[in-house]
């Protein structure tokens, strides 16, 4: 499976990856790095939704970043089926995670112990 092929396309109702050509209007702008502990997460207010994001990995704080794609998000989706979590002290707010596994696909996933929405690779 190519990275172009990441998010499924069965899955496109929770994440959608924007060609390059449509990607304009971004909101936010992430970096992870597999220094801390490969990945990258942040508080999200749900109205953001739906969110564009761009997304960009490093192996170290050393290297350069690369790009791993730009994704149009429904934060209430991913919330509804268990890729994110609402924030404990709002009802406002999702904690969006980014995870690049070993196998060199970055996930959206809520943690460790739950299965991660593939949608992208390292370049």
């Amino acid at each position: 499976m190519s990275a172009e092929s990441l998010p499924p396309a069965s899955l496109s109702h929770l994440v959608r990856r924007v060609p390059t050509e449509e990607a304009s209007d971004i909101r936010r702008d992430w970096t992870g790095n597999d220094d801390s502990e490969r990945n990258h997460h942040g508080k999200v207010p749900l109205i953001e939704s739906p969110l564009r994001l761009r997304l960009s990995w490093k192996k170290s704080s050393k290297d350069s970043a690369r790009l791993i794609g730009v994704f149009d998000l429904d934060l209430r989706r991913l919330h509804q089926a268990g890729y994110i979590r609402l924030e404990p002290t709002s009802e406002n707010e999702v904690r969006l995670r980014f995870y690049h596994g070993w196998d060199n696909v970055v996930y959206i996933q809520l943690n460790l112990k739950e299965p991660g929405l593939p949608i992208g690779r390292m370049p």
